[in-house]
């Protein structure tokens, strides 16, 4: 005599329950994240006082797609150092970072930093 055992049903997947765990996941993750800022660069706000008023000679540094001015003279980023150091000596208490056209916003980001950390007694200010 042969008995057959009835088949069991598979149960259909329900949804709900793994949206509810998507959502309390998601819901963690947004609560635990900390929102940083991993690069600044301060820029000063409009209207600080700049070097043009009180007759000392100011530093104009301009980003090209091909290098460096600094007061219109080729600089390569070597020579910042010596350069920005003689126009301090000379009386210069603020710099102009102007982007030309052709120039990348990193290299504008680097040259901006690379005057803060070697000068970091000037007044420095963006300009396009």
């Amino acid at each position: 005599m042969r008995i057959d055992m009835p088949q069991r049903r598979r149960k259909p997947l329900s949804m709900t329950s793994l949206i509810d765990v998507i959502f309390l996941l998601l819901l963690f993750f947004m609560l635990s994240t900390t929102f940083t800022r991993f690069a600044g660069v301060d820029l000063g706000k409009p209207g600080q006082a700049g070097g043009g008023a009180s007759g000392t000679p100011g530093i104009l540094v301009f980003v090209e797609a091909d290098g460096l001015r600094i007061n219109g003279i080729p600089v390569l980023p070597e020579e910042m150092q010596e350069r920005l150091s003689d126009l301090q000596e000379k009386g210069a208490a603020s710099a102009l970072v102007v982007a030309r056209e052709g120039a990348n916003a990193q290299a504008l980001i680097d040259t901006v930093q690379t005057v803060r950390r070697l000068a970091p007694a000037l007044t420095l200010h963006v300009a396009r």
